[in-house]
């Protein structure tokens, strides 16, 4: 009994967190509700997302394909490099909506592999033959 009170304690500060994260990225609670609600149904994602919690590190356990959540993180960097040199661009410093989009991300890879991973390998963001490095 005592142990289902702690894991439902630190479900609700990590569900917490998702909503204060979306509010910091400027997304509505409505976003953040379907952002966690998609996050508690995947384990692994989850897992992903308490250690970033706990640690403000990536665990990098789940795996898809060669892709890990840093391999996210970097892509996702790479297009957010491409706004940088917008004057528009909000995104320019913002960390918060980088670690979003990175989890929202590997979500997305996580339900559908194939869809994302072309699009790592066809959206580079970098300038380099062949396209993406491997590991």
């Amino acid at each position: 009994m005592e142990e289902n009170k702690e894991l439902q304690a630190a479900l609700q500060k990590l569900k917490d967190w998702a909503y204060e994260l979306n509010k910091c990225s400027e997304k509505t609670d409505a976003e953040a509700e379907v952002f966690w609600n998609r996050l508690k149904k995947d384990n692994a994602v989850l897992r992903e997302f308490a250690y970033y919690y706990d640690y403000r590190d990536f665990l990098c356990e789940l795996k898809i394909g060669r892709y890990t959540i840093a391999d996210i993180l970097v892509w996702q960097m790479d297009h957010f490099r491409a706004h940088m040199d917008r004057s528009d661009s909000a995104n320019r410093y913002d960390k918060d909506k980088l670690l979003l989009s990175t989890f929202t991300t590997l979500l997305d890879m996580h339900e559908n592999p194939e869809e994302i991973m072309n699009e790592f390998e066809e959206e580079t963001g970098i300038d380099i033959s062949g396209g993406w490095y491997t590991h």
